[in-house]
């Protein structure tokens, strides 16, 4: 199981930092300066602290599901 989290882990930071260096170069509207700026910030959310992904995942996937499950509910 340790293997599997540790797959999961890898793609998840990869997926990320996808985005994070997309983000990046878009802020500083340089593709090197973005791509550090990526590195950094992917550095410090996925390694120093890897429970923010864990949050990140739960808000992303969970919205939905508690949207509609509160406009069900709440009418």
């Amino acid at each position: 199981m340790t293997d599997l989290w540790t797959d999961l882990k890898l793609a998840f930071t990869l997926i990320f930092f996808v985005y994070l260096v997309k983000w990046g170069e878009d802020l500083t509207k340089s593709k090197a300066l973005g791509v550090i700026l990526a590195a950094i910030v992917g550095y410090l959310t996925f390694y120093s602290h890897p429970e923010l992904v864990m949050i990140i995942l739960v808000f992303f996937f969970g919205y939905p599901f508690f949207e509609e499950f509160g406009k069900a509910f709440g009418g």
